[in-house]
């Protein structure tokens, strides 16, 4: 049991990272940060 808690861990950290990454290449790509918080926004609400 132990180990398919840690595979959850290791999926939901793993998923983490993801979006954070999702997050820096929308702010790399971006002109303002109006249009940034917009995109982060619309992620969110996939």
């Amino acid at each position: 049991m132990d180990d398919e808690m840690n595979v959850g861990e290791i999926l939901v950290e793993k998923a983490e990272e993801n979006q954070t990454r999702k997050i820096l290449e929308i702010l790399n790509e971006c002109e303002t940060l109006e249009e940034a918080k917009e995109k982060v926004k619309a992620l969110l609400n996939k």
